[in-house]
């Protein structure tokens, strides 16, 4: 496990929500939920639908992607990440979602 993943542990959030842990599972490439997020979709209207291993398609509502993003940078702000890794996080979600 890197240090970016260790900082981003849900386990380290009590007040994290189960599907806000699957997400930074599905963001760092881990498996923090089961089940986990195996994939995701970004709508035209900018709201996260994901499918998780086993399913066979997208039917699980995430939220809007404004609300993840505010949620993925509070969280970063929370771990106290150095320079790099903050890069390295912003790199993973732009890579994840926004792709």
């Amino acid at each position: 496990m890197t240090s970016l993943s260790q900082k981003l542990n849900p386990t380290r959030f009590t007040a994290m929500s189960g599907v806000m842990a699957a997400m930074v599972g599905y963001l760092l490439g881990e498996t923090f939920t089961a089940p986990a997020i195996a994939a995701i979709v970004v709508t035209t209207d900018r709201f996260i639908l994901a499918s998780h291993e086993g399913d066979i398609g997208y039917d699980n509502f995430i939220g809007s992607e404004a609300n993840l993003r505010r949620n993925w940078e509070n969280l970063i702000e929370a771990a106290g990440l150095t320079d790099e890794e903050r890069s390295e996080a912003t790199s993973l979600y732009n890579l994840r979602v926004c792709a």
